[in-house]
């Protein structure tokens, strides 16, 4: 029988602490704003219209003043912002529309909770930090910049930004860096793949603004995904490496393959400016140096790793670290060596038969690596650690079949080598 599904209440309980805590913030400002709103309506139904609000220049009511000064409390007035800074921090993380916020909230959860378990409470708050701060200081010098060319003071006074679209954009990159190749569905009506959602966003955005007239949610989401992309690009640390440099992460793969190149000449161009300017490093390496694995003075890799990441880096540099050591001494041992390697090679595959047998035989690394099983943390499931023992043991396995194959070939020559002996023997006896 199937199951059946989930409880709201099993739902939210599964939610980690991090995107709990600003889901709940985030309800607790909303409801605030909701309840001024109200009591500013029922102000002005009992006053006949001539409560206490503020008007345009048609003499209509534009909106009540206790709303007003509560949202300059929460969120970005860019002519109030610098005295209170705390709004590019919240104004992110607050609605004025119930259906928005009903919207944000199912987002919030599903994405953030993905996230805080690939990432880490502590990663996610840092990237979310980053993206809305970022795009709300964004918006702020963007509306100074236009006041300064068109002299507008409503760019100042009248401007109000807030809502989630930045942090959305975000959790979109994040997505794009996870999960690339996932096929999501949207609306039950048409398939697209993962990597492609921040440019469909964008679009949408766009169509939005058009429509509306009005350029902040498009400037967020603008922003929210350019701030997220260079900071995971070139300043985010994950596994010991420093930003994303691989080629499905680039600045040009959020377009079309055929606008890809020139996009790609230009990216590169400003990139390299940035470079010489000693602002970004050419490679992506340089985190930590307790991740760094390769590092000689790590002496059998004792560091523990609690991040589900970790472990597969570290089941990938022991892999790798095996093979090039596995070539090492193949090259060593040309010319004279095979024979000892013929003996390693044969221990090996005996040690093998005896593991599949059922005898209890430690598997140690022959090329003296840690023999100690890999660390596990305490909130990883069991099919991650399945996983990263799936990765160790293969790479065992490959050095396994190196040395076999190694073996079967001294023994090939030397049995080619005693049956030339043997030749000659009978050739001198004739």
């Amino acid at each position: 029988m199937p199951s059946a599904p989930p409880s709201w209440k099993a739902t939210f309980s599964n939610v980690p602490p991090l995107t709990k805590s600003i889901s709940t913030a985030m309800t607790i400002m909303t409801a605030f704003g909701l309840m001024v709103r109200i009591r500013d309506l029922l102000i002005q139904t009992h006053t006949g219209g001539d409560g206490d609000g503020s008007s345009d220049g048609d003499g209509g009511m534009l909106v009540p003043s206790s709303e007003a000064n509560f949202l300059a409390l929460v969120a970005l007035v860019p002519v109030s912002a610098p005295f209170r800074f705390w709004t590019f921090a919240t104004a992110s993380f607050f609605e004025r529309n119930i259906i928005m916020y009903a919207i944000n909230t199912f987002i919030l959860l599903g994405c953030g909770k993905y996230l805080e378990r690939a990432w880490g409470s502590r990663e996610l708050f840092k990237y979310l930090s980053i993206t809305s701060v970022g795009t709300m200081l964004g918006i702020y010098f963007t509306c100074l910049f236009e006041y300064i060319v068109r002299s507008n003071d409503g760019l100042l006074y009248d401007t109000q930004a807030y809502g989630l679209t930045g942090v959305i954009a975000g959790f979109l990159i994040g997505f794009k860096q996870l999960v690339p190749e996932h096929l999501v569905t949207l609306w039950g009506v048409f398939s697209i793949r993962v990597k492609s959602l921040p440019l469909l966003f964008a679009i949408v955005m766009f169509l939005g603004a058009f429509v509306t007239h009005t350029q902040i949610e498009l400037l967020m989401a603008i922003y929210g995904l350019f701030i997220s992309w260079i900071y995971t690009r070139f300043l985010k640390v994950q596994d010991g490496i420093r930003g994303d440099r691989s080629e499905t992460f680039s600045f040009a793969s959020f377009f079309p393959e055929f606008i890809q190149p020139p996009v790609k000449a230009v990216s590169n161009f400003f990139f390299g400016i940035l470079v010489r300017l000693h602002i970004f490093s050419p490679t992506g390496y340089g985190g930590s140096f307790q991740y760094d694995l390769e590092n000689p003075q790590m002496a059998g890799m004792g560091h523990t790793f609690t991040r589900p990441g970790s472990l597969r880096a570290e089941a990938e540099r022991r892999r790798a670290l095996a093979l090039k050591a596995l070539d090492m001494r193949l090259h060593a041992a040309s010319g004279g060596g095979l024979s000892a390697l013929s003996s390693i090679g044969r221990s090996n595959t005996v040690a093998g038969r005896d593991g599949a047998s059922g005898n209890n035989v430690p598997r140690v690394s022959l090329l003296s690596l840690s023999a100690e099983p890999l660390p596990t943390g305490g909130s990883d499931s069991e099919d991650d650690d399945h996983e990263h023992e799936v990765l160790f043991e293969s790479s065992m396995l490959d050095v396994n079949s190196k040395s076999e194959v190694v073996s079967s070939s001294s023994e090939s020559s030397a049995q080619a080598q005693r049956s030339s002996e043997g030749d000659k023997d009978e050739k001198e006896k004739q």
